[in-house]
C-alpha cells in the first residue's frame, strides 16, 4: 500500500472525495517522508465518516496503517517452520496553521505495536526474510515539529524522527516489496548502524530539506548517536536520552528525478526516471565482529539508488514497467557487517488492463560479508510479489522468496520461503 503522501495541511486532505490510490510515476510532487492517509480512505473512513472529516477540518488527522505476514520455509534453511508478525503503526498530525494560525507549522506523535516471531532465525539469514517483524513490544514512535516556509521549498522537522523514513529508500518502489531486502530501505544501509533508525524506530534529531521544484531534492539530517539501544523491546520507544558527544549520525542525500511532471513528460518525450545518492558517518563506538571484545569508532557508508521507467502500455499513464538498482559501500570493515551490498529488481504497476492497481514485484539482492566474519561470505535474495488492491482498506501480497547461502555460511541450505502479507489501511 502506498500512502498519498506530500499532504501538508488539513485542507489538502478535504480537497477531493474521490479515493485516491495511483502509482505516482509521473511525480507532481515528493514523498514527505512519513505515513499520510486521505480521509477518505481506509477502515475509519468507513465506519466514521464525518468524525474523521470534522476532526480533519479542525486541523487534527489521525492516521493508521497494520501490515500482518504469514511466512513459512518447507524447504531449506536451519529448521521448517511457519511464522506469523505484526507490525500496527499509529498517530495524529495536527496542523498547527489551521489550530493556532501559525503558518506552515505542524506536528506529529505516534506509537506502534509490535508482536509474532520472525522466520529469518529458521532460515538462518542474516537479510531479514520480512520487513515487518520489529521485536514483541508496544513503543512509542515519532515526536516532532515541522515547519515549512519559503513557498514550502524548506522544511525543518525536528524531535523524535525515523532516518529510515526519509533516506536510502524509494518510497513507490520498495513497498511493493515483503523481503527487508528490499523493504523500506537499502538493507545495507541499516545492517551496519542502529543509528539509521527504520520503522518503527526513532531517535532524537533534526532534518532539512530544500525542493526548490518537482527534480531537485536535498537534505540533511543530524542525529542523536548515543546510547544505541533505543530499538530494545524493554525500553519501548522510551530511551530519551541524549548524548551526542558519545557519538552523532550525520546523513545527507540528493535526489534527481526527470520527466517529473506531465508537463515535462510531454516536452521532453522521455519516460520518468530518479537517481538519489547519499552518505552517513557515525562517530559512534561498535564492537570488533571477529568477537575479539576490541571496540572501534567511526563507521560510514555511501549509496546509490536509480530507477527508470522502461515502458508504458500508452503514454502519460502511470502503469508500465520500471527498472531499479541500488549499490551501497560500506568503510572500517572491521565493524560493519556488510561492506558491500547490491539489490535490484523490476516493478511493473498495472500490469493487468482489468486490474490496474495490482503491482509485481521481481527483485535480487546479494550482500557481502565482512572478513572478520569467518566462515560468512555472501548471502543473495531472489524475491517475486504480486500485490492485489482490493480496495483503499486493505491489499493483499503473496510472495515468494529463494535464499541462496543464508547468513552466508555454506553449510546452510538454501531456503525457499512462501509467504502473503495483508496490508490494511486504518
Amino acid at each position: 500500500m502506498m500512502f498519498a503522501g506530500s499532504l501538508a495541511h488539513a485542507e489538502e486532505y478535504l480537497e477531493t472525495e474521490e479515493s485516491v490510490h495511483s502509482h505516482p510515476t509521473v511525480m507532481d510532487a515528493w514523498f514527505n517522508g512519513k505515513a499520510e492517509v486521505y480521509i477518505q480512505d481506509g477502515l475509519f473512513a468507513k465506519v466514521f465518516p464525518e468524525l474523521r472529516r470534522d476532526f480533519a477540518e479542525e486541523g487534527i488527522i489521525a492516521y493508521g496503517w497494520s501490515m500482518t505476514a504469514l511466512q513459512g520455509n518447507p524447504v531449506g534453511g536451519r529448521d521448517q517452520d511457519f511464522q506469523f508478525t505484526n507490525l500496527t503503526d499509529f498517530g495524529v498530525d495536527f496542523d498547527l496553521e489551521t489550530i493556532a494560525g501559525i503558518e506552515g507549522l505542524s506536528a506529529r506523535i505516534s506509537g506502534s505495536s509490535a508482536s509474532g516471531n520472525d522466520l529469518t532465525e529458521d532460515v538462518g539469514a542474516t537479510i531479514p526474510v520480512n520487513a515487518v517483524f520489529s521485536g514483541d513490544s508496544t513503543r512509542f514512535f515519532e515526536m516532532y515539529l515541522e515547519q515549512e516556509w519559503g513557498d514550502e521549498q524548506w522544511n525543518l522537522r525536528v524531535g523524535r524522527l525515523a532516518v529510515g523514513w526519509e533516506y536510502g529508500l524509494d518510497y513507490d518502489v520498495f513497498t511493493n516489496y515483503l523481503s527487508a531486502a528490499y523493504r523500506l530501505n537499502v538493507f545495507g544501509l541499516d545492517a551496519n548502524t542502529p543509528n539509521f533508525s527504520v520503522i518503527p524506530f526513532a531517535n532524537w534529531g533534526a532534518r532539512l530539506r530544500w525542493t526548490p521544484n518537482e527534480n531537485w531534492k536535498l537534505q540533511a539530517s543530524f542525529m542523536n548517536g548515543s546510547p544505541q539501544d533505543f530499538a530494545d523491546d524493554n525500553l519501548h520507544g522510551l530511551e530519551f536520552d541524549f548524548q551526542p558527544g558519545r557519538g552523532s549520525f550525520l546523513i545527507a542525500e540528493g535526489t534527481y528525478q526527470w520527466s517529473a511532471t506531465e508537463q515535462q513528460r510531454r516536452s521532453s518525450g522521455r519516460l520518468p526516471g530518479r537517481i538519489t545518492l547519499g552518505t552517513y558517518f557515525d562517530t559512534g563506538e561498535f564492537d570488533h565482529l571477529d568477537g575479539s571484545g576490541r571496540t572501534g569508532r567511526d563507521v560510514g557508508s555511501v549509496y546509490g539508488i536509480v530507477r527508470q521507467k522502461v515502458w508504458e502500455p500508452e503514454p502519460l499513464t502511470d502503469r508500465g514497467v520500471h527498472v531499479w538498482s541500488a549499490v551501497t559501500h560500506a568503510w572500517n570493515e572491521s565493524l560493519v557487517t556488510f561492506p558491500w551490498y547490491v539489490n535490484g529488481g523490476l516493478l511493473w504497476f498495472g500490469p493487468l488492463e482489468s486490474r490496474q492497481h495490482d503491482n509485481l514485484a521481481l527483485g535480487f539482492a546479494n550482500g557481502w560479508f565482512s572478513d572478520s566474519l569467518q566462515g560468512q561470505s555472501t548471502e543473495s535474495v531472489l524475491s517475486a510479489s504480486y500485490t492485489f488492491y482490493i480496495n483503499d482498506v486493505l491489499d493483499i501480497t503473496p510472495n515468494v522468496q529463494y535464499v541462496v547461502q543464508p547468513g552466508g555460511r555454506s553449510n546452510t541450505d538454501d531456503a525457499l520461503i512462501l509467504g502473503v502479507l495483508f496490508y490494511l489501511t486504518l
